[in-house]
C-alpha cells in the first residue's frame, strides 16, 4: 500500500513496488516524484526525515535536514543594524543547503531493493514529459506569483510568457528539473 498528496507519486511508489522494490524504494520514488508535481511542499532542493522499520525490527532513522551553508553568518539578515525579515524568506540568503537528496540516496543504497537510477528516472520523466497541473498546485502557483517573478529562472518555469502563472489542467514541464534527475542517476547523491 502507498498513499501520497498526489496520484502521480502514488502511482510511481507503486511502480517501485511491483518492479521488486521494498518500502523504502516506494518511499524514495514517492519523495523523488513530489518534487516534480508537489515542489511547494517537497522537493530535492529540501529537507527530510527518514524512519526506517527494518524486517528484524531494527529502527533506521536518516536526518536529511537542510544546514546552513558554509559561509552563513549570524548577521546576514540584518541591514544597517535592524533585521530584514524578508532577507530569510525570499531569495538566495532564504536557502539552506538541501539534504532530502543525500539522505534518500543513503536510504535506497542501504536499504533499498531497486538501484538509485530507477528511482531518478521515474522523477525525470515526469518532470520532461509533463503534467497537468492540479488545483492545489495551480493555487499555489497564483499565490506566489509576484514571487516567482523577481527570479528569472523561477519565471522561465513557473510562469507563461504573458507573465501569468500555470492554470489547473495545464501541462507543466520542468526540461531544467529533469535534467538534474538524470545527473543525479548518473552520479549519485554527490
Amino acid at each position: 500500500m502507498v498513499a501520497t498528496v498526489h496520484p502521480l507519486a502514488t502511482d510511481r511508489a507503486l511502480d517501485a513496488l511491483r518492479h521488486g522494490g521494498n518500502a523504502v524504494d516506494a518511499i524514495v520514488t514517492a519523495g523523488l516524484v513530489l518534487s516534480v508535481v508537489d515542489s511547494h511542499n517537497s522537493g530535492i532542493g529540501g529537507g527530510c526525515f527518514l524512519l526506517i522499520r527494518r524486517a528484524n525490527g531494527e529502527i533506521v532513522a536518516i536526518d536529511g535536514r537542510e544546514t546552513a551553508p558554509a559561509k552563513a553568518t549570524r548577521d546576514m539578515f540584518l541591514r544597517d543594524g535592524k533585521a530584514v525579515a524578508e532577507l530569510s524568506q525570499t531569495g538566495a540568503l532564504a536557502v539552506g543547503v538541501p539534504g532530502e537528496i543525500a539522505a534518500f540516496h543513503e536510504a535506497v543504497t542501504k536499504y533499498g531493493k531497486l538501484p538509485w537510477r530507477a528511482h531518478c528516472l521515474a522523477a525525470e520523466q515526469l518532470a520532461e514529459r509533463g503534467f497537468p497541473i492540479n488545483a492545489k498546485f495551480g493555487s499555489r502557483l497564483a499565490g506566489v506569483a509576484k514571487d516567482l517573478e523577481q527570479f528569472p529562472a523561477s519565471r522561465a518555469v513557473f510562469l507563461q510568457p504573458d507573465g501569468l502563472p500555470w492554470r489547473t489542467g495545464q501541462i507543466l514541464r520542468q526540461p531544467d528539473l529533469a535534467k538534474t534527475f538524470r545527473v543525479l542517476a548518473e552520479q549519485g547523491s554527490d
